[in-house]
């Protein structure tokens, strides 16, 4: 019965491609970066001392046809230098223009965390290689489910409102070993307000997730067979609730150009810290060229949630010890 059902629901969806001629309009793009650290001990942007092209290196297609009555769809294949060139699908959906202002999408789709999050791996549509890893740091940029775009006016301002629902079982890699991750109910919202030379933009987020960690699972079981058996529960990361806010403004002023974008990360009940990030840039452009400078921040400060537990036990403070340097490892502070 299972069976039946997805091949009914495969076919539905094929129905609009089968019966409608549609010219198929393909485009690409790539971006070709390397780069080395300066010293032997760094790690930066997945590069050490030894010059590399793959870590930040992609190539892309896109595919894209009109099927008629406001139907539409929209394929994106991406090959990432730092995946070995594994080929992955970023983008698979069905769009319907409800009116000229609506937009409606079905499938796989981009979640509009940041300012950027649309043309996030094409690097020549910002002044960067790449927008700042420790900001655009969301263990998940897509989903599958729908979507909705809302344009209008708002006072003097063009508004877009951008709305998504759905679910992410991609994998991601975490202490350096890919985890299979699953992300649901997700809902998001980004608010974009646009006039001339001036962008606002707000966006929130939430989903409920769980992130197997099994290597560090001892930990949690031993303290579910001590009298503090809660702290098991608050430490693992399942059947958590993460939430993400942020803000951004752009002003694109003649030759000048500013950037600057906030995010807070709440994880939720676990281990994992809630996170800061942020950054400013400040451009000039000329003529071709720009000149531009950026400084960020991020930060997260662990809750140690054992610092009130009585010490005395031996094995009791072994296990406290082995848990306040799990919740040391996660902080971070970082200017960059």
């Amino acid at each position: 019965m299972k069976i039946l059902k997805r091949s009914l629901i495969f076919y539905i969806l094929c129905i609009p491609l089968l019966t409608h001629a549609a010219e198929i309009n393909f485009s690409g793009f790539a971006t070709l970066a390397g780069g080395k650290t300066l010293d032997d001990d760094e790690f930066l942007e997945g590069h050490d001392d030894t010059f590399d092209f793959q870590p930040n290196s992609l190539l892309a297609l896109q595919a894209s046809a009109d099927l008629g009555n406001g139907w539409g769809v929209t394929t994106q294949v991406l090959s990432r230098g730092s995946d070995d060139w594994d080929i992955k699908s970023e983008w698979a959906f069905l769009s319907y223009d409800a009116n000229d202002n609506w937009r409606l999408l079905f499938g796989r789709q981009r979640v509009p965390f940041y300012i950027y999050s649309d043309f996030l791996d094409v690097s020549y549509a910002y002044h960067w290689i790449s927008p700042p890893s420790e900001l655009y740091s969301v263990p998940y940029d897509s989903l599958d489910g729908v979507g909705s775009i809302y344009t209008t006016n708002f006072g003097n301002f063009d508004s877009t409102l951008h709305m998504i629902y759905g679910r992410n079982q991609d994998s991601t890699t975490l202490y350096d070993i890919d985890r299979p991750t699953d992300f649901r109910n997700i809902f998001g919202a980004a608010w974009t307000l646009n006039r001339d030379w001036f962008t606002l933009r707000l966006s929130y987020a939430a989903s409920d997730y769980d992130i197997p960690l099994n290597e560090i699972s001892p930990i949690f079981d031993s303290w579910r067979a001590t009298p503090f058996a809660s702290i098991g529960d608050e430490l693992e990361a399942k059947d958590d609730r993460g939430v993400f806010t942020g803000a951004g403004v752009v002003i694109d002023y003649e030759s000048y150009l500013i950037v600057t974008e906030f995010t807070n990360i709440d994880t939720g009940d676990n281990f994992f810290p809630e996170q800061k990030a942020s950054y400013i840039t400040l451009g000039k452009r000329f003529d071709n060229f720009m000149l531009h400078l950026t400084y960020g921040t991020k930060d997260g400060e662990a809750d140690n949630i054992v610092a009130n537990i009585p010490r005395g036990n031996p094995p009791l403070d072994a296990l406290i010890s082995a848990t306040e340097q799990l919740l040391l490892s996660t902080e971070q502070d970082v200017t960059y």
